[in-house]
């Protein structure tokens, strides 16, 4: 059975919540765009998809971040294994704490290895 955008989103979060750049790069497909106000980053390997997060979730372990909330706003199923989602992210910290959050767009391809995101549109917060 086809693993739900819902459940990929809490596994993913549960993912960002580890602080770990290789374990977030698991949710990831290559090649892979990054689009954002800097421009647009494409990553052809895991390991610079792992550098990336290792980098982006500094600011995460700076706001003790300790859990995460994804709502999904839009989905959209382009094709038969291409769908596009817009997440709103709510962040908390160890308190309960409303810690920030964010909203992005992701890419995402259903293929053999289930649901991946192989484009992240990084809106501006």
């Amino acid at each position: 059975m086809p693993q739900s955008l819902d459940s990929f989103f809490a596994d993913y979060g549960e993912a960002l919540l580890t602080f770990s750049g290789e374990k977030i790069a698991e949710f990831y497909q290559v090649p892979l765009a990054i689009y954002s106000d800097q421009g647009i980053q494409t990553v052809t390997d895991h390991q610079q998809v792992a550098e990336f997060w290792k980098q982006g979730v500094k600011q995460y372990a700076d706001k003790k971040i300790a859990n995460t909330r994804a709502e999904i706003l839009e989905q959209d199923q382009l094709s038969k294994t291409i769908e596009v989602a817009k997440v709103k992210w709510s962040n908390f910290d160890i308190n309960g704490k409303d810690a920030g959050g964010e909203t992005n767009f992701y890419i995402l391809s259903n293929g053999e290895d289930g649901l991946k995101i192989s484009g992240l549109i990084i809106m501006a917060q």
